[in-house]
This record gives structure tokens, C-alpha cells and sequence, in this order.
């Protein structure tokens, strides 16, 4: 009885030993060490408070124009020489002072915008009536862009109405005026083609004082 004892404990003890060498075994096949892996590929651990460009990022690119529209320009695969940067790195090398925007808060996906100093298609062809030293003046885009003169009219702001030398005195200072004002101003002072923009400046004489 001993004996058979015995003999079933060896045979436990056996099939131990094997179940650990076998789960050893199996476990270690499962481990890929750091330089088994190919030279070329980068694979960044999520990390949202410093994230690193990986080779799963997705690369967006932007145009912002002058008028604040965006237009995409592309959504890709990350580029080798961008993976395993951060925002700072990414900062360095596409700098603001040349007219960049880096946008990486998420691992997943970075956006690199480049700010137009030119309207969009759409804004290019718009028109608006402002002022220039005291004269009426034609400026190029949207109400709210004054960088522009296109031409100088020979009218005076003081031989305008005082309602209308008020407008033109607001929508050189759009930034201060109400939305309800901004709106009133584009209604009365922005055009989107010439022929409008025609008319308005010919029917300058209605708006002039008696």
C-alpha cells in the first residue's frame, strides 16, 4: 500500500513538472523582445499627455485661408521621418513663423494646417465699402478684412449722411460692433460680385448731405 503511494506521488510530481515546463515554453513564445522587431518600424505607446507621431497616426493636412475657411489638402499614412516625434519636436519642425499650426492632442491623428495669407475661391471675389484717410474706399473680401484697398473714391466722409458715415466708421472697427450689427453692416456694405458693388458706389449721391 506504501508502495502504490508512493508511486502515485512520483507520478503527481511528474506531471507537475511537466505542466511548468510546458507553460514555460509556450509563454516564452509569446514575448517578442524589443530587437527581434524590424529596424524601420516605430510603434508609439499611447500617451495623451505627451503623445508620439506612431506608425498608426493618421497625417491630416490643412490650408487655413486668410478668411478663416479650411480646405484639406490630404489624409494619409504618417511619413517615416515624422515617427516617434512629439508636439515639440513636431513644433520645431513645422514652425509657426512660417505659417504652420500643429495640431496633436491624440495619438491617433495629427494636423498640420498652413495658414494662406489669401482669401478662399469663394471670399476672393467679395467686396466691401470702408474708408481710407477720410475717403470712401473699396476693399478687397468679407466684411471684417481691411488689409486690402482696391481704390479710393473721390468722396468725402463728411459729404456723407450722418447715418451712413456711421456705418462706414463701424465696419472699419468690426470687432466692437453686435452680431445684429455685423449682420446690418454685411446687408448694407459687403458684395459679392461687382455689378453689386457698382451700384451701391452709384447710388453713393442718395446717401450724400442735401
Amino acid at each position: 500500500m506504501a508502495r502504490q503511494t508512493r508511486i502515485i506521488f512520483c507520478l503527481a510530481v511528474l506531471v507537475f513538472a511537466i505542466s511548468v515546463a510546458a507553460g514555460y515554453i509556450w509563454g516564452s513564445r509569446q514575448i517578442i523582445m524589443p530587437q527581434s522587431k524590424p529596424a524601420d518600424v516605430y510603434h508609439a505607446a499611447p500617451n495623451f499627455f505627451n503623445p508620439r507621431v506612431g506608425e498608426e497616426t493618421v497625417l491630416i493636412k490643412d490650408k487655413e485661408y486668410l478668411c478663416g475657411d479650411l480646405e484639406k489638402l490630404s489624409e494619409e499614412k504618417v511619413p517615416a521621418e515624422l515617427l516617434g516625434l512629439d508636439r515639440k519636436a513636431l513644433a520645431e519642425k513645422f514652425p509657426a513663423s512660417e505659417g504652420w499650426v500643429v495640431n496633436f492632442a491624440n495619438p491617433g491623428f495629427l494636423t498640420l494646417t498652413m495658414k494662406s495669407a489669401e482669401f478662399c475661391p469663394l471670399h476672393r471675389q467679395f467686396r466691401h465699402i470702408g474708408l481710407y484717410q477720410g475717403l470712401v474706399a473699396v476693399y478687397e473680401g468679407p466684411v471684417g478684412f481691411n488689409g486690402k484697398v482696391l481704390r479710393v473714391e473721390n468722396i468725402p466722409v463728411e459729404a456723407l449722411s450722418p447715418a451712413y458715415r456711421i456705418m462706414l466708421e463701424q465696419v472699419m472697427d468690426i470687432n466692437k460692433q453686435s452680431h445684429s450689427a455685423t449682420e446690418m453692416l454685411r446687408r448694407e456694405l459687403e458684395f459679392s460680385t461687382d455689378d453689386a458693388l457698382n451700384a451701391a458706389l452709384d447710388n453713393l449721391d442718395e446717401q450724400s448731405l442735401p
